[in-house]
């Protein structure tokens, strides 16, 4: 009789420290600074990190239809879940050339306001990337953007560079509003 009570009191008292234990680790994590999250994505060349809460769905990569009297980075549209969305080469937009595809290449959609919202085309999508893997390059700030909608520079473990898009201000960004070009 006496060895049954003994096992109620030893789940009893590790039940009491698994709970203190768990309240240590909430507190903890409550005085932890939030941890950015980013998409990272590689686009021609270059590698991209995409705040998360900037950033929209990924879309399975399909041929855009061509709008004619637009600007050569303006690749058309596609329907995104009954909505028609606007596609970027954002590798063009940048002067870098036409952003390669491949097997597996997405559509990468900016912003969670549909009103906003436009695509653009990502060579490979490489997973979420957290701030805490990711520090600024060697012998630099990690702020050396040359435009206004490019955040810090990055490195991440593997010695990758990575450059921050900073989505909200390309969005708002003149010449990437101006999709459309006047006829010759």
């Amino acid at each position: 009789m006496n060895a049954p009570r003994q096992d109620l009191r030893v789940r009893h008292t590790r039940l009491q420290d698994y709970q203190a234990m768990l309240a240590r680790r909430l507190r903890e994590a409550r005085s932890l600074p939030a941890v950015d999250s980013y998409l990272g994505l590689q686009v021609g060349a270059r590698h991209w990190l995409l705040p998360l809460a900037q950033t929209g769905e990924v879309i399975e990569m399909r041929q855009p239809a061509r709008v004619p009297l637009t600007q050569p980075w303006y690749t058309g549209l596609v329907s995104a879940r009954g909505n028609l969305l606007g596609v970027i080469d954002f590798g063009l937009f940048c002067g870098e050339g036409v952003t390669p595809l491949q097997p597996g290449s997405k559509i990468v959609v900016l912003s969670r306001e549909v009103e906003r919202a436009c695509g653009i085309l990502a060579t490979r999508v490489m997973g979420l990337r957290h701030a805490g893997e990711l520090s600024p390059p060697p012998g630099g700030t990690g702020s050396g953007a040359c435009r206004e909608w490019e955040g810090a520079s990055l490195v991440d473990r593997e010695g990758r560079g990575w450059q921050v898009l900073d989505v909200r201000r390309l969005l708002d960004t003149p010449a990437f509003l101006q999709a459309g070009r006047r006829p010759a």
